[in-house]
């Protein structure tokens, strides 16, 4: 459920939370409990950390940064203003999502703020082929939505610092202590944010509350070349349509870019991130 200074909070089959240890031969073979992870205990004879963890099952997926295992939905949180969304951490992240197996969702937030830039940007990635989520000030997820999205899932939320994660898993769950505040005018960034990262039951399933991250480099997270359309489905549309079939979509002759309704900006940060991994392949020789 969580994990901090070397010390597990783990979720039994019952509902009983426990705390447990690793045992010292994760150390040597350099395996690290993640949040999300199925393990299996054993009793300690510690009276303070009564349980030891003894194995770690076969992930599903995990995700370095936040780090997370096993998750099946992303919720990707995008702030329409305060701070302004961050489109190349978006889409960095939707490049991910196929990858390893999770379905991506798009939450929009502060759609209040400015209504008509948040339904164009919605528009542009409903238009790609990705489900977009609305919330507001006075307007959040519908309880019907919510069920869906969580029941028997492990739901991971992510996004930028101060796009509104810790208040919806607030929402969600009615827990009080999720650390939440509000936008510094002068740094425009969450003055509490989250420092861990927590799992919560939810749903017959788990919710997942991630700090907040501002960064995340395409040549750095292992995504190759061949992994950047799954995060672009409009160029995917006209794969076999171009006159050359290893066609790049990146100016080459007889590309039929045009004809797949990718918006400037996607197609701009596309090329932005493929620039990058073909410089990578060049500089190391991959």
């Amino acid at each position: 459920m969580k994990g901090v200074g070397g010390e597990y909070t783990i979720h039994l089959p019952d509902g009983v939370c426990v705390l447990a240890k690793p045992r010292g031969i994760f150390r040597k073979r350099k395996v690290i409990p993640t949040v999300g992870d199925y393990c299996e205990i054993e009793p300690s004879g510690d009276p303070d950390i009564p349980f030891t963890i003894v194995s770690i099952a076969d992930r599903k997926n995990l995700l370095v940064r936040p780090s997370v295992a096993n998750v099946d939905v992303l919720i990707i949180a995008v702030s329409i203003s305060n701070p302004q969304p961050d489109l190349k951490l978006l889409d960095k992240l939707l490049i991910l999502c196929p990858k390893l197996s999770i379905d991506p969702v798009i939450l929009l937030t502060k759609t209040d703020l400015a209504p008509d830039e948040a339904e164009a940007l919605a528009r542009e990635y409903e238009n790609a082929g990705y489900r977009v989520l609305r919330t507001s000030k006075e307007e959040m997820l519908p309880d019907d939505l919510v069920r869906e999205l969580f029941s028997g899932n492990t739901v991971g939320i992510a996004g930028q610092s101060g796009v509104g994660k810790s208040t919806l898993c607030h929402r969600l769950t009615g827990m009080d202590h999720i650390e939440v505040g509000d936008i510094s005018e002068r740094l425009k960034r969450g003055k509490h944010t989250t420092r861990h990262v927590e799992l919560f039951p939810y749903e017959g399933g788990f919710l997942i509350d991630t700090p907040g991250f501002s960064s995340l480099e395409v040549d750095r997270i292992g995504i190759k070349e061949e992994d950047l359309l799954g995060g672009y489905p409009e160029l995917l549309s006209i794969s076999g349509k171009c006159r050359f079939l290893d066609c790049r979509h990146n100016g080459e002759l007889g590309c039929k870019v045009e004809e797949s309704g990718i918006s400037e900006g996607r197609l701009a940060r596309y090329r932005e991130f493929l620039d990058i991994i073909i410089e990578t392949s060049k500089r190391y020789g991959k």
